[in-house]
């Protein structure tokens, strides 16, 4: 019965995308796009370095032109831009200025400077001395809530040491050593129903790869909290959606399979790894669904769970089924 919700999402999916197939040409052009400027972007990006508790994001609309405008944000919201022209880096709170006061009392603009300049280095001490000292957010929002769990378990995902990593084996997908938010034209994010929005679709809250041999893409649906009404499964059930997505457009253009990190073709028979991301909860802690398969011609989504703790915005442990697989492929 379980598994049969999990197909059911899987059909869904693929009716919205056969009835609505505006998506394939637009992917296929963000696909061109990327491919064409990334050469000159990943050069610029050699030019400076990501300054922690900052983390910097690039979307398929900021990759165009030879040039590359980088979202700065501190734990998961947006609070400046960093242009790339050339040989100069450019950083600019216009825009983010009243949030940055509102949630974090940063009173500091930052008008077009030079990301090495005197502004831009006391913008930079002023969110690591708000993150050293573990300074609450003000004005708190469930959305902001969200931001900042996906922010931690990137920065956890992100490690490049095996050592106090808590879950090992799994980078996010990155472009320009930039975390790549990675849209789909499906949104999944509710759990009372998937829908087909377009342009306008969701996001996949983190795309990562999993394992060494063979290394296979993982979509996770993060969550604040473990709750009833959102249980576990229906999570794990967003996560599907979007991978039956990433398979349909690996399908339809494998050039996405380079653009994810990938150097050599694309399988006969791919696996992508659909999980979720939540709080650990005793009472609603459930892993009936891991590792079950769900098929798509040759292809296959397999399901995991993450289950975290954190404290002082930092993730300090992980249960997941991810970690056993990956020892046992080992």
């Amino acid at each position: 019965m379980v598994k049969d919700n999990f197909k059911n999402v899987v059909k869904q999916v693929q009716n919205f995308l056969k009835e609505n197939t505006e998506w394939k040409e637009r992917y296929s052009c963000y696909a061109k796009s990327i491919e064409a400027n990334l050469p000159i972007i990943n050069e610029q990006r050699k030019n400076f370095n990501q300054f922690n508790p900052l983390r910097l994001y690039i979307t398929t609309g900021s990759l165009k032109d030879k040039k590359a405008v980088f979202s700065v944000r501190y734990l998961g919201q947006e609070v400046a831009k960093l242009s790339v022209k050339g040989e100069n880096i450019i950083l600019s709170t216009k825009g983010y200025e009243k949030n940055n006061t509102e949630h974090f009392g940063c009173n500091i603009s930052v008008n077009n400077e030079d990301w090495t300049g005197k502004c831009a280095s006391d913008f930079r001490k002023y969110f690591l001395n708000h993150y050293k000292n573990n300074i609450k957010r003000k004005n708190e929002r469930k959305r902001n809530e969200e931001h900042r769990i996906e922010s931690l378990l990137l920065a956890e995902f992100s490690k490049r040491s095996s050592k106090n990593k808590s879950l090992t084996g799994i980078q996010p997908v990155k472009i320009a050593n930039a975390c790549f938010p990675m849209p789909t034209p499906i949104s999944a994010s509710n759990h009372n129903g998937i829908k087909y929005s377009g342009s306008g679709g969701g996001g996949i809250d983190i795309f990562a790869r999993v394992g060494k041999h063979p290394t296979k893409l993982c979509v996770i649906e993060v969550k604040d909290e473990t709750v009833s009404k959102e249980p576990p499964i229906k999570a794990t059930e967003q996560a599907v959606a979007y991978a039956t997505f990433i398979r349909e457009l690996l399908r339809h253009d494998p050039t996405w399979y380079k653009l994810f990190g990938f150097s050599g073709e694309l399988p006969k028979s791919l696996t992508i790894l659909a999980s979720c991301a939540m709080p650990y909860n005793k009472d609603l802690y459930d892993t009936s669904f891991d590792g079950q398969i769900i098929d798509i011609d040759d292809d296959k989504i397999e399901l995991h769970y993450i289950y975290f703790e954190e404290n002082n915005n930092t993730i300090t442990k992980i249960d997941s089924s991810i970690n056993k697989k990956i020892s046992k492929e080992q």
